[in-house]
C-alpha cells in the first residue's frame, strides 16, 4: 500500500543534523521518534503512514545493521551488505511512491527523526548530502530507495525482483545514476546497463574497471543522441550494450598495449611537464600519436578534406563556471569562438547575456548538465573551467573532499565525454602543490590518462601581466603529446602593472572628490589580493581580517564594498579609525582591478555582482594563455 509520509521542514533538517554530529549512537538511538514539531505533509491527500508501519521500517532496517555490525563501525563488504537489503525494505515494504521518492524533505524525515542512529552508523560525518535531503541521490536512504526502484525487474521471479541490487558497488552505481542524469532516469536502461556489465568477461590485470565504465557510459551517452533506447527490446538493448562495451574494452585494451610498448625504461621516470613555480606532477605514458584527444580534429580535418579546400576557422571554447566572465572574454581575445557558458549562478548568467548576447549561456549546475541536450557542448577544441575557490583554500579543504561530485569531478566527467583538444583548469597554486590536495590531483591525472593527455601545472601572476593586483592563479592544461610539445607558458611582459592609485583615479574622482589625486598618490603599488565573496560567507566585504588590514594600509576600508564612490565632502583622513577614514571600493572598481573593461556591465545586486567579480580570473591572464594554447594547436 502506497502511504504520505511525513516531510521535515529544512530548518529543522540543518539544525537536527548539526546537533546530531556532535551526539553518540547511543543518545540518537534515544531519541529516534516518529513525530516532530517541524514535520509536514503534502497538500495532496492520502492516506498518511501509520506510526506502527514506521516502526515496522526502522526495526526492520536496525536489524539488517544489527547483524552488519552496528554498532561498530562497519568495514569491508559489511557496507554493502547492509546498502543491498535495506534497499529491497525501502522498495518494497515502506509504500513510498516514486513521486514522494524525489523529495528531499521526506528523506531527511527518516534519516533525523526515525533512524538517526542508523544514519550516524552508515555514515559517521553526516554530511548534509547524506541527511538533510539536499541531493537525494545521495542520502543514505533516498538513494537505495532509487537503486532499487531502477534495478526492479518486474517480470522475474519473485525471488530475482532485486537480483541485480548486488552487482555494482556504490560507486559504479553512482555513475550511472548520481553523475548520469541521461541514463539513470531510464530502468529499462540502467537494468541493460548491469545485466551486460555482470556478463561481460573483463581482464583486470589489463584495464581498470572503474575507467572501463567510464568509457562504457560515455559512448551510451553519445549513443543516445541516435538511438531510443527505451523502444528497445530488453534483448536488442543488450546486444546494442554489449557492441558498445566491447568498443570500450578495445578502445583501453589497446591503450594498455601501447603503454607496455612505450619506449620509455620501465625504471624511467613517468614523462612530465611543469609551468613557472610549480611542481612537475608524473601523468604515466600516452597512448602513442594517435591518440583520442587528437580525433575530433582529425575528423573535422577528413570532413573539411571531403569538400573542397580547407578553410581554417578560429578555434572553439566552452567555459563551464564562467562566473563573470573573465576567462571567456580572455579567451576570446586570444582568438576562440566561444562556443558555449555554463554557470549555476543566476545574476552570473545574466551578466555573462547582457555583455555577450551572441555567446550561448546556459544557467546549469555543471554536475547536472546533459551533453546530449546542448550540442554546442561537444567537439569543441578547448574546455576550460574556473573551479571555484573556496573547496580549494586551506580553510574549505574538507568541503572540497566531502562530495566526490564536487566541480572539479563534474569538469573531468564533461571532458571524458566531450574529449576536447585541450582541458583548462583554473584554481589557486596552493591547489597544485599542497599535499592535503593530493586525492584532488590524482583525479585530475586519471583524467588525463584517460584521454591520453600529458598535464602542464603552472602559475601566473596578474601583475607580471599588467594587471593591477598582487594576485596569483593556477593552472592546468591538458592536450595530446603532440600538441603539448609546443606548448609553453606566458612570460612576463616586462612591463609593471598599473598601481592601485593609477587605476581608480579617474573612478574616485568621478563625484568631485577633491582628495582624489592625494589618495593615488599613496596607493602607487598594485592592489592587494582581492577575496572575499564566498558563497554562504555573507556580505560583500573584501575578505577577512588580514586581508582588511592590507587594504587599510593602501589607503581603502575592506569592511564593505561601496555602494558610490566618495563625493566632495567626503574627507580622507589615514589616521582615524578606518570606516571614517577611508573610502570603500564599488564593484565596478573591483572589476577594474581584475582587469575586466568599464564597459562590461556586472548585473544583480551588490554581495552578488561582487562574489562575480571577486573569483574572476583577468581576461589578460586569459588571453595570454589562449595564444599559447592556440599556438601548440596549430
Amino acid at each position: 500500500m502506497a502511504y504520505l509520509f511525513p516531510r521535515l521542514l529544512p530548518a529543522a533538517a540543518a539544525e537536527l543534523a548539526d546537533t546530531a554530529r556532535r551526539s553518540t549512537l547511543e543518545e540518537l538511538r534515544l531519541r529516534a521518534d516518529y513525530s516532530h514539531p517541524a514535520l509536514f505533509y503534502a497538500a495532496t491527500g492520502g492516506m498518511r503512514v501509520p506510526q506502527t508501519r514506521l516502526r515496522e521500517i526502522r526495526e526492520a532496517i536496525l536489524g539488517v545493521a544489527t547483524d552488519h555490525g552496528f554498532p561498530h563501525t562497519p568495514l569491508g563488504r559489511s557496507v554493502s551488505g547492509f546498502d543491498v537489503p535495506v534497499a529491497e525494505i525501502l522498495h518494497r515494504d515502506a509504500g513510498i511512491i516514486p513521486a514522494e521518492a524525489v523529495v528531499g524533505d521526506l528523506w531527511a524525515f527518516l534519516s533525523l527523526i526515525v533512524m538517526p542512529d542508523v544514519a550516524a552508523w552508515r555514515f559517521p560525518k553526516l554530511h548534509p548530502e547524506r541527511v538533510q535531503g539536499v541531493d537525494v541521490t545521495r542520502h543514505v536512504f533516498g538513494r537505495l530507495w532509487w537503486r532499487a526502484h531502477l534495478v526492479h525487474d518486474h517480470d522475474a521471479p519473485r525471488e530475482d525482483l532485486y537480483a541485480l541490487l548486488a552487482v555494482l558497488s556504490e560507486s559504479a552505481f553512482d555513475q550511472i545514476y548520481g553523475r548520469r542524469v541521461s541514463l539513470g532516469a531510464s530502468p529499462h536502461l540502467v537494468r541493460s546497463i548491469i545485466r551486460v556489465w555482470e556478463a561481460a568477461d573483463i581482464p583486470t590485470t589489463e584495464v581498470s574497471e572503474r575507467n572501463l565504465l567510464r568509457d562504457f557510459l560515455m559512448r551510451l551517452i553519445r549513443l543516445r543522441a541516435f538511438v531510443s533506447f527505451e523502444s528497445l527490446e530488453a534483448e536488442d538493448l543488450d546486444d546494442e550494450l554489449r557492441a558498445a562495451l566491447a568498443e570500450s574494452l578495445h578502445t583501453l585494451t589497446r591503450a594498455a598495449d601501447a603503454e607496455a610498448d612505450d619506449e620509455v625504461p620501465p625504471d624511467s621516470p613517468a614523462p612530465t611537464t611543469a609551468g613557472p613555480d610549480s611542481e612537475a606532477i608524473p601523468v604515466g605514458p600516452t597512448t602513442g600519436e594517435h591518440d583520442r584527444a587528437g580525433e575530433n580534429a582529425e575528423h573535422r580535418e577528413a570532413i573539411a578534406a571531403l569538400g573542397g579546400p580547407r578553410v581554417r576557422q578560429a578555434p572553439t571554447a566552452v567555459d563551464v563556471c564562467a562566473g563573470v566572465g573573465g576567462q571567456a572574454l580572455g579567451l576570446e581575445q586570444a582568438g576562440f569562438t566561444i562556443q558555449a557558458t555554463v554557470d549555476i549562478d543566476a545574476d552570473s548568467c545574466v551578466t555573462l547575456h547582457h555583455n555577450r548576447p551572441d555567446w550561448h549561456v546556459i544557467h546549469e549546475d555543471i554536475r547536472r548538465v546533459d551533453t546530449t541536450e546542448h550540442s554546442r557542448l561537444n567537439a569543441v577544441d578547448l574546455l576550460c573551467c574556473g573551479l571555484p575557490r573556496s573547496p580549494y583554500t586551506m580553510a574549505g579543504l574538507q568541503q572540497a573532499m566531502s562530495d566526490p561530485r564536487d566541480a572539479l569531478e563534474a569538469a573531468l566527467e564533461m571532458a571524458l565525454v566531450v574529449r576536447p583538444r585541450v582541458l583548462l583548469l583554473e584554481n589557486i597554486p596552493t591547489f597544485q602543490t599542497d599535499a592535503r590536495f593530493g586525492e584532488p590531483r590524482k583525479r585530475i591525472q586519471h583524467a588525463a590518462q584517460a584521454l591520453g593527455y600529458e598535464l602542464a601545472w603552472g602559475s601566473l601572476q596578474a601583475t607580471d601581466f599588467e594587471t593591477p593586483q598582487n594576485r596569483v592563479h593556477g593552472f592546468v592544461v591538458a592536450m595530446a603529446p603532440r600538441d603539448m610539445r609546443r606548448f609553453s607558458w606566458p612570460t612576463p611582459t616586462g612591463r609593471p602593472a598599473p598601481s592601485l592609485g593609477q587605476t581608480l583615479l579617474k573612478s574616485m574622482a568621478a563625484r568631485g572628490w577633491p582628495q582624489a589625486a592625494q589618495w593615488a598618490a599613496r596607493a602607487e603599488a598594485p592592489a592587494p589580493l582581492i577575496v572575499g565573496g564566498a558563497t554562504g560567507r555573507g556580505g560583500a566585504d573584501l575578505g577577512p581580517s588580514r586581508a582588511k588590514a592590507q587594504w587599510a594600509r593602501v589607503g581603502v576600508y575592506g569592511g564593505s564594498i561601496g555602494d558610490d564612490v566618495p563625493g566632495p565632502d567626503f574627507r580622507l583622513d589615514l589616521d582615524a579609525e578606518p570606516r571614517h577614514g577611508l573610502p570603500r571600493l564599488t564593484v565596478e572598481q573591483v572589476a577594474l582591478l581584475q582587469g575586466l573593461p568599464d564597459e562590461w556591465t556586472i548585473r544583480g545586486k551588490k554581495t552578488s555582482a561582487y562574489r562575480q567579480v571577486s573569483q574572476a580570473v583577468p581576461p589578460r591572464l586569459a588571453r595570454e594563455l589562449g595564444q599559447r594554447i592556440i599556438a601548440a594547436l596549430d
